[in-house]
């Protein structure tokens, strides 16, 4: 049975018996000449497996029953599937695929083929809820542009894009809260941890309490009570960045590295400098004038040279000035004819006393 109810929006419930008729159209005309590949293709339906991995996702066991006094169940199944990775190389898929399903069949508990169980979705299904909701809302791409730079918290539409895409997905209700098992089974958590669903209840139940809107009440609850192995908010940022325009200045700026050969379309792209920021201003370089707090004490000193004032007059001459101890040489010029020869008397002190007569 596949069920998609209104009140589950975008969800989709798939049994074990539909995903085996549906594989089974698929495969009508064989899988290009490999071997049987019908377990592979039920685990591709219902994703619980992938080819890269080679082993069965934790989320197969929403199919599987096991015993109540079985307490060795899931070791077992994990010995199990160890002998078959080592037996059976990771490129014949669907032998592993086949051989790894056996063993949760033979130990792991009882398969359920009946009932409808939650199939997670995809990332290119999470980026396609996640354009519907951001049409309905009518948030462009610049926009979520900004919810991925600045973060989702601090846009109130961004809140509200989460609460849409958690609601298209069927894994959150206003009445209810967040869907434990089926956010388990998205983020491939473990949902049977009692201790972890108490503890997020009384997360819950505290916030709704508190009379929020119900964008923010939503955004609380993912970010804050289900923020563990639940993540289910990583997975609307990561759809919101696939979404968002990538930043053209460094997309612009890496063509020529990505395309020597291109050649050039646009004109280069030059920012604007900005004037450089100083917290604190430099002081201005013309001097300030200076202040006197106190008169000064003493005259200030005269920068020039001046004639200080006689304080005590000239003293009269005490001794008549003393002749002269050498007198002046008169060098006569050259001539042929010597210069005549004159005697002066030469006198060291004056004439204290008359000369007396001979």
């Amino acid at each position: 049975v596949v069920s998609s109810e209104s009140g589950y929006h975008e969800a989709v419930f798939k049994s074990v018996r539909r995903a085996d008729r549906e594989c089974s159209i698929f495969l009508r005309d064989g899988t290009c000449g490999q071997d049987e590949c019908s377990v592979r293709c039920r685990g591709l339906v219902t994703r619980f497996w992938n080819d890269s991995v080679g082993v069965p996702a934790v989320t197969i066991d929403r199919f599987y029953k096991p015993a109540h006094d079985d307490y060795e169940y899931y070791d077992l199944t994990e010995q199990c599937v160890d002998k078959v990775v080592a037996a059976v190389p990771c490129t014949d898929v669907c032998r592993r695929a086949d051989s790894t399903v056996q063993c949760y069949n033979d130990q792991y508990g009882k398969l359920d083929e009946k009932k409808p169980k939650f199939v997670p979705f995809t990332k290119l299904q999470h980026r396609r809820i996640l354009r519907e909701c951001a049409a309905m809302l009518g948030i462009s791409r610049e926009r979520l542009y900004l919810f991925r730079r600045n973060g989702v918290e601090y846009y109130h539409d961004a809140k509200c894009l989460l609460r849409c895409f958690m609601l298209r997905e069927g894994l959150y209700t206003d009445e209810d809260g967040p869907h434990f098992k089926r956010m388990s089974l998205q983020c491939e958590g473990n949902y049977n941890d009692g201790a972890y669903r108490s503890k997020a209840k009384s997360c819950i139940s505290n916030l709704q309490d508190q009379y929020l809107d119900r964008c923010s009440l939503a955004y609380r609850i993912a970010d804050e009570c289900v923020n563990g192995e639940i993540a289910v908010k990583n997975i609307f940022v990561g759809a919101v960045v696939q979404l968002s325009p990538p930043d053209l200045t460094n997309l612009l700026s890496g063509l020529p590295s990505l395309l020597p050969g291109l050649p050039t379309l646009l004109p280069p792209i030059t920012l604007p400098t900005l004037p450089p920021f100083t917290l604190f201003p430099t002081q201005p370089t013309t001097p300030r004038p200076a202040i006197t707090l106190f008169p000064p004490l003493f005259p200030t000193q005269p920068t020039t040279t001046t004639a200080s004032p006689t304080l005590i007059p000239p003293l009269p001459t005490l001794f008549p000035p003393l002749p002269t101890l050498f007198p002046p040489i008169i060098v006569a010029p050259t001539t042929t004819t010597p210069a005549p020869t004159t005697t002066r008397a030469f006198t060291l002190l004056p004439t204290l006393f008359p000369q007396l007569g001979r």
